[in-house]
């Protein structure tokens, strides 16, 4: 029995032998011949340590090849020459996309993870539009509207429109005097950031979701919420920190959705920049002396195409319309132009009065306030035109010392040397029934 064994395991012995080896001959080399076929890259390596703020040229750069695929690296030197690192790079390291940038669009994606020229990233806290923060995800565009709680009064406006989200995360940090609100990261234009961070801090901040192949930018406006309920306010198209806001004579119904327009008179107004030579060429215009260093109200003569100068200065570029609003005014329904904030502000009130035979006229009354030091210093000004019609108010701010309020009253425009003027057209409009007027009320 011993004897029949002794050959049975010699035969196994060998048998075991044989399928190992064809096993490593099968499978491990078929798994080499696997290893070497994995598609190779050629990538561009540092050919010496460089620091970063480096403007990378050829001789800072080698080839060199790579089993497999690295993202965001780059595969020809040329394509990384003029490059700036934003991080320092060792020999041999290979020199990726998100740690160079370039102001040459050529260079292939080098930018990524950059902010572009000319362009912020800001964050802003979202504390009234946690539905549509849901919805939201990088790659979006939104308008950011600012919400503002003043004297009893609350105030909307839009503040960008069409900016990009980046990135939506739960605010990681609490903020004292805050509920707790999710934090968006945006690209803007550099322009709006300083806008942006201030709503941020003293508003409460609400988003809008745009269809995304949506990119217009109509002009928007300020609402005040009396403004929603009497559909009667203004409807400014090109404002800056400008708000208008209907006032009534005491006595009269608080609500002014109540109230018809008594002999209603369509106001225009444009607010321009106006260099010395247009400002001479639109006193030439007007009755009575030229403009001095005294405010002002004065009307142009009869037959003078006024809206074709302004059109002819602008070309000129002698002349800016900074903004331009519609108002309505009736008799007991003035209306206020205003622009700035305190302590630098501006206003010009308009008031339809009638005389006991029924004839209308328009009182105008500019009003400028400015700091001075530790106090403020208000400058008023009041002239009734009995005509209407076009008429200019000038002489807002004439003294060099005052220029700078002029950045601060309409931001993000060139001034200079130019001059604040307030332009006006004033037209009579149809007179409407209460009745009427106030079925359209509700229609809006």
């Amino acid at each position: 029995m011993k004897r029949n064994i002794v050959p049975l395991l010699g035969i196994a012995f060998v048998v075991a032998i044989v399928s190992t080896g064809v096993f490593y001959g099968l499978f491990a080399g078929r798994m080499r011949s696997a290893s070497n076929e994995l598609p190779g890259q050629t990538i561009v390596v540092a050919a010496r340590d460089l620091d970063r703020g480096t403007v990378v040229k050829s001789s800072d750069l080698a080839v060199s090849q790579l089993k497999g695929r690295l993202k965001g690296s780059f595969s020809k030197p040329e394509d990384a020459v003029g490059a700036t690192l934003l991080e320092r790079v060792q020999q041999n390291e290979p020199l990726l996309e998100d740690r160079v940038a370039s102001r040459d669009p050529a260079v292939g994606g080098a930018a990524k993870g950059t902010v572009p020229a000319g362009m912020r990233v800001v964050s802003i806290r979202v504390s009234e539009s946690t539905g549509v923060v849901n919805l939201l995800h990088a790659g979006n565009k939104v308008d950011i509207q600012a919400v503002l709680e003043h004297n009893g009064t609350s105030e909307l406006r839009t503040i960008v429109q069409n900016v990009e989200v980046l990135a939506v995360s739960p605010q990681t940090e609490p903020v004292p005097g805050r509920q707790p609100a999710p934090v968006l990261t945006l690209l803007v234009r550099a322009g709006d950031a300083d806008a942006i961070a201030l709503a941020d801090s003293g508003a409460r901040i609400r988003v809008a979701l745009r269809n995304p192949l949506d990119d217009s930018a109509p002009p928007r406006h300020a609402l005040e919420l009396a403004s929603v309920f009497s559909g009667a306010g203004s409807i400014p198209s090109v404002p800056n920190v400008q708000k208008i806001a209907a006032e009534t004579h005491p006595g009269k119904p608080a609500d002014p959705s109540s109230l018809p327009f008594d002999h209603p008179i369509q106001l225009e107004v444009r607010v321009l920049g106006a260099s010395p030579a247009a400002l001479d060429e639109l006193d030439s215009k007007l009755n009575g002396p030229g403009a001095d260093a005294s405010m002002r109200v004065a009307t142009f003569r009869p037959g003078a195409d006024i809206d074709e100068l302004v059109k002819e200065l602008e070309q000129k570029q002698e002349l800016e319309i900074v903004s331009a609003s519609k108002l309505t005014a009736g008799v007991g329904r003035p209306i206020s132009f205003h622009a700035g904030s305190s302590p630098n502000q501006f206003r010009v009130q308009f008031s339809p009065e009638a005389d006991s035979g029924g004839k209308v006229s328009l009182r105008v009354k500019p009003e400028i306030t400015l700091q001075r030091g530790e106090g403020v210093e208000t400058r008023k000004y009041d002239v009734d035109l009995p005509d209407g019609g076009s008429f200019l108010v000038t002489g807002l701010l004439r003294s060099q010392r005052d220029r700078g309020v002029l950045d601060r009253l309409f931001p993000g425009h060139s001034w200079g040397s130019r001059e604040l003027v307030i332009f006006v057209t004033a037209k009579a409009r149809k007179q409407l029934p209460a009745s009427a007027f106030a079925q359209t009320n509700r229609g809006q």
